[in-house]
């Protein structure tokens, strides 16, 4: 009676561990009532994530912490500890991730799902110096999580994005369970070719290898998790290239309501004043989407989409000024809205103001 007691805990404590780290704050849901997000029900195989009109729960016990809501989540507020290790192979950093059905039986390399690397996990990887994955994994094709090749998709967007912007691409290489454990028992490897034995480190090592050592952790930085993943990619001014996630304004049925620029949490969207030299815009930084679509949500119009893997055709929608000549107040519009001659205000045109003021005068 006591192994079964001692084995049920041991496997309720199991689960507990295995189940995603949340920040409420952080999820959509928490930030606009009105929001659209559904991107961890979408994307849990067992159905796990439960949203309704009230609220956004989990089951945890349907939840197996496979992960693959979290290269999901648009605003990084699902976490899973991501266990990884660097090595040297051909004198290049190479990071070792298995399957924890694959063959190599390696807990400091083991993800439940390699399907659980995002975009933003392989940019920040990217950004800390690695350009080679190795992996190991089991037979993806005949599991019920993650029939499909996520990964190797978001390797392909990436590395357009990459070869576009002139620099080297992310590689991934899988190769059998014994050489994925001899490289892991090889010795420990800190970025730029910097090695460091686990003694060593233990017995006290420079504080500048203990900062390398923090970088060769990104995936697991609480600073790194929300980071935009454009904000992730090489520099690219002054050039239209692919990016993670573009913010895109349908002129024509926008009402300069300025909803979209004012709820966006990371200024991808923001309202530019004009001076002499440049009139007023909306400004759109697809470097800073983090494709959460709360300005999506929050348009009444339904004039603002967000769109994945775009090039952006424009960086600026210009706006001219007026103002209402019922309220007096000032107002904007595109420039390329059909109303944007109007001499009245969204709101009045909205009510009708004038036309009600004239009632009033006439009793």
């Amino acid at each position: 009676m006591r192994a079964e007691t001692g084995s049920s805990l041991a496997g309720l404590i199991d689960r507990e561990l295995r189940l995603p780290e949340i920040d409420g704050e952080a999820c959509v849901h928490a930030q606009i009532e009105q929001a659209h997000c559904s991107a961890c029900v979408e994307a849990c195989p067992r159905g796990a994530w439960v949203l309704d009109e009230d609220a956004l729960g989990l089951d945890t016990e349907a939840c197996d912490g496979c992960g693959l809501c979290i290269p999901d989540c648009p605003t990084g507020a699902l976490h899973i500890h991501m266990p990884w290790v660097v090595r040297l192979l051909g004198g290049n950093p190479i990071a070792l991730f298995a399957c924890e059905h694959s063959e190599a039986r390696v807990d400091d390399a083991t993800l439940p799902c390699i399907h659980a690397l995002g975009i933003r996990q392989l940019l920040l990887l990217y950004s800390a110096g690695i350009r080679y994955l190795l992996l190991s994994t089991g037979d993806c094709q005949g599991c019920d999580r993650c029939a499909e090749d996520r990964l190797g998709t978001r390797l392909g967007q990436l590395n357009l994005a990459l070869k576009e912007r002139h620099h080297a691409p992310m590689k991934a290489l899988e190769r059998s369970p014994g050489i994925f454990v001899s490289l892991y028992r090889s010795d420990e490897v800190i970025p730029h070719g910097t090695r460091l034995g686990r003694r060593e480190f233990l017995r006290g090592g420079t504080e500048r290898l203990r900062e390398q050592l923090a970088v060769l952790d990104p995936l697991n930085r609480p600073d790194a998790r929300r980071l935009p993943p454009g904000e992730l990619l090489p520099d690219a001014a002054g050039e239209a290239f692919h990016w993670p996630w573009v913010p895109v304004i349908d002129e024509a049925h926008c009402n300069g309501c300025d909803a979209c620029a004012k709820l966006c949490p990371t200024g991808a969207l923001s309202v530019q004043t004009g001076d002499q030299e440049k009139p007023p815009c909306y400004h759109l930084v697809p470097a800073a989407c983090t494709g959460c679509g709360i300005c999506s949500s929050a348009c009444e119009q339904k004039a603002v989409t967000v769109h994945a893997w775009e090039v952006p055709v424009k960086d600026r929608v210009v706006l001219a000024e007026h103002t209402c000549r019922a309220c007096g107040n000032r107002f904007h519009l595109p420039e390329e809205n059909p109303d944007a001659g109007e001499t009245l205000c969204p709101i009045c045109r909205q009510t009708n103001h004038a036309s009600r003021l004239f009632q009033v005068l006439q009793d």
